[in-house]
């Protein structure tokens, strides 16, 4: 028989990631902005977990987030890369929305 902590486990885990997927969406809506979660019932999208104005997106979940990739001091970033790869920027979601809502005002304008 299975450990029967183990399960919970698992099962835990899978809840706790699809709250960061609805938070997520549900926050990009609050910008106007079109968003769906595409990884229900953990059915493993190919494109990634969630889509936003078009563009998908993961979502990872963790208990804590090495303190190396946050913003420090008066940082809005964090700009990482590892050897022979490229860079990535890792900044708060909320100013990540704001941007994609001004882009796509601005695209609207125009």
């Amino acid at each position: 028989m299975k450990n029967p902590v183990n399960i919970k486990r698992g099962k835990r885990n899978r809840r706790r990631g699809a709250d960061l997927q609805r938070q997520a969406v549900n926050m990009a809506k609050g910008f106007d902005l079109e968003s769906y979660n595409r990884d229900r019932g953990g059915a493993q999208y190919e494109k990634g977990d969630i889509e936003i104005e078009g563009r998908y997106y993961g979502c990872k979940r963790r208990t804590r987030i090495a303190k190396w990739l946050k913003p420090e001091k008066h940082e809005d970033g964090v700009i990482i890369r590892e050897d022979r790869g490229k860079p990535y920027l890792v900044i708060d979601y909320n100013k990540y929305l704001m941007l994609l809502s001004l882009l796509k005002e601005f695209q609207n304008d125009s």
